[in-house]
């Protein structure tokens, strides 16, 4: 009797986690989303898409939040990505825990244009490394698409979404080390 009790209780709690993996949120974008993650960027830009790999057990409630150049591009959780489109040129990446002071990566990948940049995380390696394409796209079909607030929505709609600035003048390489370069990755 003990046996089917215990047998039980486990059931149970393996079905709550379950669903509740299956409430946790997905990736918010503060750019906007290229209408076909498929195809090649448009002409005379590059694309980013950076990955976080899905751990369920390590890190699941944590939040990575990526800034660009500055400026906020999104929040990544466990299982998803965020993809945007912008000039060539070097883009300062820096990747914070939890909250956008913490220290966390940081790295400069220069961007050429007509290219993708598949850049992945996870858990178990928490600096981003760059994946070859096959790779990235299997990880953008296998993951939901980022959510993007409406007003970001709007102002792409609208045709007034402003380019993302280059590399301030000046740049420091890393801290935390450089994005490495794009072998593999990109069309």
């Amino acid at each position: 009797m003990k046996k089917l009790v215990n047998a039980a209780w486990l059931t149970g709690s393996l079905i709550i986690i379950i669903l509740l993996a299956g409430c946790a949120p997905t990736a918010t974008q503060y750019i906007p989303l290229p209408n076909d993650l498929k195809v090649a960027p448009d002409s005379g830009k590059a694309r980013i898409c950076v990955i976080r790999g899905y751990v369920f057990w390590i890190s699941a409630a944590a939040v990575d939040h990526l800034r660009e150049d500055g400026t906020p591009r999104g929040d990544l959780t466990n299982g998803s990505y965020i993809c945007w489109e912008r000039p060539p040129g070097t883009a300062h990446l820096v990747l914070n825990l939890d909250n956008w002071n913490s220290p966390g990566f940081q790295g400069n990948l220069p961007v050429q244009a007509d290219k993708v940049y598949y850049l992945y995380k996870d858990a178990l390696s928490p600096g981003l490394k760059s994946i070859p394409a096959a790779e990235g796209q299997k990880y953008l079909a296998e993951y939901p698409k980022p959510e993007v607030p409406p007003q970001v929505s709007l102002v792409h709609a609208a045709g007034n979404q402003a380019p993302s600035p280059a590399a301030p003048a000046g740049a420091q390489p890393s801290i935390g080390g450089g994005v490495p370069g794009n072998k593999g990755a990109g069309y």
